[in-house]
């Protein structure tokens, strides 16, 4: 509590600025998405009090699209990253550990340094960051908890937000995840502090952001016998693991760097929407400067030879990292959109230089016992352009983006990606959505060799080939949103029931459907999102057929309306299918084919209250745990759910 009261004392201090997570923006748990696109080069002016306006750059300033802060009550007690991305998730029970999301669709993108691919919603990088704009400064603290002693679970989240003066605004964020673990050997820590800043003033634009991700998470390799769940009531932290004793870890460290410049030509332009106005010049030029650093290290200060099928280098401790260096430059001019020609498309085009440097065990020799660390360097050169008209005005609306590769070990490579987007009517509050993208991209070069104390590997894969077509109708009037998608992916690789990469010649083709129905009568709400997925190779991919998300809740005002109060359930679902495992040594989840897990409702429940800028709630977790049946609740194999649990937390907005 002493570290809590003291981070409250640095609140108050209005010195400088922090974005908001992008993640919190778009939760896929609060309904259909909302059309906040607006194609802007100067931000409107205004003299109200405490105005903000929040802002994303795509395709690397290209065009700004707003972004509104979230600061509704709704969801406030849904605070694991995980589910608030995806609505069903593989994962190792305690927060934050690696994860993988059972909807194919939402899984996570694959990270340019592979092994953070499976904590990425605990990192917060430069395409994640919003941009303030403010008339105070304005302050947020989230502080969550739950467990008791030997138990606990802590979520800290402090930034700040303030102009220095009208041009320049700058930002600083801390934020903590920290559990104990309900198991043993699961306590978890990841953290990130965050610097940034944003200048524009008549032509010149000025984005800096600086930060560094780091986590450190005890490895347990799961419990050593599923009949302490299936058939005893043995306490959670009192059931034998894997690697008890072994002080198994796995840890990361991630450190980003971005500059972004534009430099505005021609003649200013106003842009008169419904809302307000804005500004924008007929073209411009870009530069982007990114550089990213991260290290992975898995450790063990003494080796389980019981539980790793093998062990190459030693047996009394492991050490295996993994560093690389990442840089990307890119040059870009743009045509605007023209603020009277309201479909008149705008483009660009530009080059891109990236190089990446690795730097991992190239060599062992099992008779010498010697071994090699290496250096691997990777330059590529791209041709970029794309097309798009976002201007709010117009009920049509289209992006599309694409590269090719000319230079390098990756040339001939090449991504599409882009939407399409007809409004229905007026008030462009439904439409019909189509997404679609094609990739052609050499797999990541993780795969290519590894050599760790109990994974070895050294690969020639071949280029992966994706065509992935999704498409939706979105009603907000009625609160619903229907779609459909479609994944043809050639040469898929994935990890083996010997946790060994593999890459399958067979197509393999994903079907995904999903319906959000949010219904509302009188002060009760039933938010409901179904998806639907099949998947053609399901020996080397398998999914839950039905995944279920089910938020339920009464909302009323109290107090002549000065406490808006929310009481209710959630309820988490899928049917059952083989869940991957996971393997420590390599932070990855892989195939197994020996237990099903699902077909068990996690039941939480929860009373969420605001009273002026304070957003309160107190859930209890998992409440039909008592209840549990034959120990169906496990998510990865050999990894339960968390038992019940106590937790509550605390939303404050601060404006100066």
């Amino acid at each position: 509590m002493k570290k809590f009261a003291c981070l409250i004392i640095l609140v108050a201090f209005n010195t400088i600025c922090l974005a908001q997570n992008v993640f919190e923006q778009n939760n896929p748990l609060n309904g259909p998405e909302k059309n906040n696109s607006r194609q802007q080069d100067s931000l409107p002016e205004s003299d109200i009090a405490h105005q903000r306006y929040t802002w994303q750059w795509k395709h690397e300033g290209v065009y700004r699209e707003i972004v509104p802060l979230d600061t509704s009550l709704d969801g406030i007690h849904n605070f694991n990253y995980i589910f608030k991305k995806n609505i069903s998730n593989t994962y190792l029970a305690n927060l934050p550990s690696p994860y993988l999301s059972n909807i194919f669709i939402t899984r996570e993108t694959v990270q340019d340094f592979y092994p953070l691919t499976n904590i990425r919603a605990f990192l917060f990088k430069p395409e994640d960051a919003l941009y303030f704009n403010t008339t105070t400064p304005y302050s947020r603290l989230r502080y969550y908890t739950g467990g008791g002693k030997g138990k606990g679970e802590n979520f800290l989240d402090i930034w700040h937000v303030q102009n220095i003066n009208p041009y320049w605004n700058a930002g600083i964020r801390y934020n903590l995840i920290s559990s104990d673990g309900r198991y043993m050997d699961q306590k978890a820590k990841a953290y990130h502090f965050s610097l940034f800043s944003s200048y524009e003033k008549e032509r010149t634009v000025l984005n800096l952001f600086l930060n560094q991700n780091n986590g450190h998470f005890n490895e347990n390799g799961g419990i050593k016998d599923r009949t302490y769940i299936t058939d005893s009531t043995e306490n959670a932290e009192n059931i034998p693991v894997n690697l008890t004793g072994s002080n198994a870890s796995n840890n990361y460290r991630n450190t980003n760097f971005q500059l972004q410049a534009q430099y505005n030509l021609g003649k200013k332009k106003e842009i008169i929407h419904a809302e307000d106005t804005s500004y924008t010049y007929p073209a411009k030029v870009l530069f982007n400067f990114r550089a990213e650093g991260n290290e992975h290290w898995y450790k063990e200060s003494s080796v389980n030879m019981d539980f790793y099928p093998h062990t190459y280098i030693d047996s009394t401790f492991s050490y295996d990292l993994i560093t690389n260096q990442f840089y990307d430059i890119s040059g870009k001019f743009v045509m605007n959109e023209h603020p009277k020609h309201k479909y008149l498309p705008g483009l660009y085009a530009g080059i891109r230089f990236q190089h990446e440097h690795y730097k991992q065990r190239t060599t062992y020799d099992s008779i010498t016992h010697t071994e090699s660390f290496g250096n691997t360097n990777c330059s590529n050169t791209y041709l970029t352009g794309g097309i798009f008209n976002v201007d709010t005005n117009a009920s049509f609306h289209y992006d599309a983006e694409g590269q090719l590769c000319i230079l390098g070990p990756d040339a001939g490579n090449f991504s599409l990606d882009g939407f399409v987007r007809q409004s229905l009517n007026k008030n462009r509050k439904t439409y019909i959505q189509a997404n679609a993208t094609i990739e052609l991209q050499s797999v990541n070069p993780f795969f290519d060799r590894y050599i760790g104390n109990h994974n070895i590997w050294e690969n020639n894969f071949k280029a992966i080939k994706t065509i992935q077509v999704q498409g939706k109708y979105v009603n907000q009037r009625l609160r619903n949103e229907t779609g459909m998608g479609f994944s043809n992916i050639f040469n898929y690789v994935y990890f083996d029931t010997a946790a060994m990469p593999r890459q399958t010649n067979k197509t393999l083709i994903v079907l995904t459907a999903w319906v959000k129905e949010n219904f509302k009568l009188g002060n009760f709400y039933f938010d409901q999102t179904i998806y639907f997925q099949k998947s053609t190779q399901e020996d080397i991919l398998s999914l839950p057929i039905i995944s279920v998300y089910s938020h339920n809740y009464y909302q009323n005002f109290l107090f002549k309306k000065a406490l808006l109060l929310q009481f209710g359930i959630d309820v988490f679902y899928h049917t059952k299918f083989y869940s991957d495992n996971y393997m420590p040594s390599i932070m990855q989840f892989y195939n197994q084919r020996k237990y099903k897990t699902g077909n068990y409702p996690k039941i939480d429940v929860f009373l969420d209250l605001n009273i002026k800028r304070a957003h309160i709630f107190v859930k209890y977790e998992h409440l039909n745990y008592p209840l549990k049946k034959h120990g169906d609740f496990f998510s990865a194999a050999d990894y339960p759910i968390n038992p019940g649990m106590l937790k509550f937390g605390i939303q404050w907005d601060f404006f100066n």
